[in-house]
């Protein structure tokens, strides 16, 4: 395949997945994971895509509808294993914590060894994740609403019951985050979040790398209102000095 038939075919890859990582496109095209990445430099600097940490990103990606929480379970894994395992290792016994929704946060029943501990959250999935171990934890789900693509329940039922609960931790995963601003793609998942955000003593943001200098359709909260960012070790000194202007960064082993 030639290089200039290699970079549209990549383009289109890319623009059709919305995200697609260095090791998709190579077993695509059946090339080195080094020539991926050259040629997606190449093709970011001609403003065709996106670079993003392991991998590209569409422009129009938010033209696009929101991704499944299915289609974002099996991207960049690693590293959301990463920042769930690290995420786990700020809870202490007796501490009730809110999880929102998100493939991140549902990492986090995988390393969390703790028993005395509660957990509050209106994620479906994330409350599937430890209900194989629900004698060893206090389990609370939040009903309301369902939305399907995030698994989460939203609404006027989860956010009443949400507004009388207190909390010791806050995880919350997100969809973007772009200098001050957290963003997801639905209001009402985002609204249910802040409220869950502002009745809990610390607040954390769980983000991998891909999560970094991107934006979603809506701003629920303020980086400069939680207590940590927890990320990726990989983040670059540029990244590092801008959100530490904002929030206390934590990064992986």
């Amino acid at each position: 395949m030639l290089k200039r038939e290699r970079l549209l075919t990549i383009q289109q890859l890319v623009d059709h997945k919305g995200i697609v990582t260095v090791n998709e496109i190579g077993e695509a095209l059946g090339v080195s994971t080094m020539t991926v990445r050259r040629d997606l430099e190449e093709l970011d600097d001609a403003h065709a895509l996106v670079r993003i940490h392991g991998g590209a990103q569409s422009l129009h990606l938010r033209e696009t509808p929101e991704l499944s929480r299915i289609q974002k379970r099996n991207l960049h894994v690693k590293d959301k294993n990463a920042v769930a395992k690290t995420a786990a290792g700020l809870i202490q016994p007796g501490d009730t914590v809110y999880l929102g929704p998100g493939t991140t946060n549902e990492l986090i029943a995988d390393h969390l060894t703790l028993h005395d501990v509660r957990i509050v959250t209106n994620s479906l999935p994330v409350f599937q994740s430890f209900q194989a171990r629900a004698d060893q934890f206090a389990l609370q789900l939040i009903g309301g609403s369902y939305r399907a693509r995030s698994g989460a329940f939203i609404g006027s039922l989860a956010n009443e019951v949400l507004a009388h609960l207190r909390t010791t931790k806050a995880f919350i995963s997100v969809n973007g985050l772009d200098g001050n601003a957290i963003t997801n793609a639905n209001p009402e998942e985002g609204q249910t979040q802040r409220i869950a955000m502002d009745n809990t003593a610390h607040r954390f943001v769980v983000a991998d790398l891909s999560k970094l200098n991107q934006q979603d359709f809506y701003t629920f909260y303020e980086l400069d209102q939680t207590d940590g960012l927890i990320t990726n070790a990989a983040i670059d000194a540029a990244d590092r000095a801008a959100y530490s202007q904002y929030t206390t960064v934590i990064t992986t082993a």
